[in-house]
């Protein structure tokens, strides 16, 4: 007879708003929960064996592929902390948040696991202990994590961040809604970091200059979701897009999504993430504004979009 138990864990998506790259250099960078991308994770007893079951993949814990290097540890630390070595089970997860595109994908499935296995046990789980698992999937998914998917994925609001500092949580008062719109081509984050590395290589003084203002940007960004000012916020955003532009990590397919939106009506538009392919977002007034710029985005060529009410 198996046992009754269960556990559940939900974490979801993060964008993030601005900052991209100027972060590398210690300039801030905000971003916020994108709570309808979620990954489910559930627990339940079996009779025998330790099997994972996804939409990519089903089979034993011990077949997971090197892609997946980092959530395989997790699970053999979780079920090492939490005396199930040897327990038979079936871990099965379900997710709408897109893979490679900078929504934070494996730091929210690290949480909704690590979450996951403390629930089946019943056993308390601290922020202190979540992170420590969180960061520790991270730190072999993508070298040294910042910790700022892992800190977004956990959060019900926007994460103000600077590099080698403590990340702060901090209430938003914007109304609005966010459109996000997936080019359909994977990001590429080694990539667009190396282009802004050679541009300070071959003129110092104006890519600086470039970063400063991404950061100076942030700053006001940070300003305006506190004291809800939509339409200058927006206004920022493009922006920070042009900005990015300039230093070379936008794509022909992003920036045609941007100027989709704004001829739209959107607020404001701009890429998300290290930029190359991956995804944009823009700032609409409401939902009936969101509708039309989500569908002016995908008659210009996005593969999917979402609708986040701020």
């Amino acid at each position: 007879m198996i046992s009754q138990m269960l556990g559940v864990g939900i974490a979801h998506a993060k964008i993030i708003l601005v900052g991209e790259h100027a972060v590398v250099y210690n300039q801030p960078a905000i971003a916020i929960p994108l709570t309808n991308l979620t990954v489910t994770t559930t627990i339940r007893p079996a009779f025998s064996g330790q099997t994972i079951e996804s939409s990519t993949f089903h089979g034993d814990l011990d077949e997971l592929g090197a892609n997946v290097e980092g959530l395989r540890q997790l699970i053999l630390k979780l079920l090492q902390s939490l005396n199930l070595v040897d327990a038979p089970f079936t871990l099965e997860i379900e997710t709408n948040i897109p893979q490679e595109r900078g929504f934070g994908a494996s730091a929210a499935f690290a949480t909704s696991i690590t979450k996951a296995f403390f629930d089946y046990v019943k056993a308390p789980l601290s922020p202190k202990q979540l992170k420590h698992f969180t960061d520790l999937a991270e730190g072999i998914s993508h070298g040294s994590a910042s910790g700022l998917d892992a800190a977004t994925v956990g959060s019900d609001d926007p994460i103000w961040f600077v590099k080698n500092e403590t990340l702060t949580a901090f209430k938003m008062t914007l109304t609005g809604t966010l459109v996000v719109a997936d080019t359909g081509i994977h990001g590429q984050t080694m990539h667009a970091v190396n282009i802004v590395k050679s541009n300070l290589d071959d003129d110092y003084d104006l890519t600086w200059q470039k970063i400063v203002h991404l950061g100076q940007i942030a700053e006001k960004v940070r300003a305006d979701l506190t004291h809800n000012h939509p339409e200058h916020v927006g206004l920022l955003f493009t922006a920070a897009h042009h900005e990015l532009q300039s230093l070379g990590v936008s794509h022909p397919k992003l920036d045609n999504l941007v100027n989709a939106a704004l001829h739209a009506g959107a607020l404001g538009a701009k890429l998300t993430g290290a930029g190359i392919g991956g995804a944009m977002f823009a700032l609409a007034k409401n939902n009936d504004d969101a509708i039309t710029i989500a569908n002016a985005l995908t008659k210009a060529g996005a593969q999917n979009t979402w609708i986040q009410p701020l």
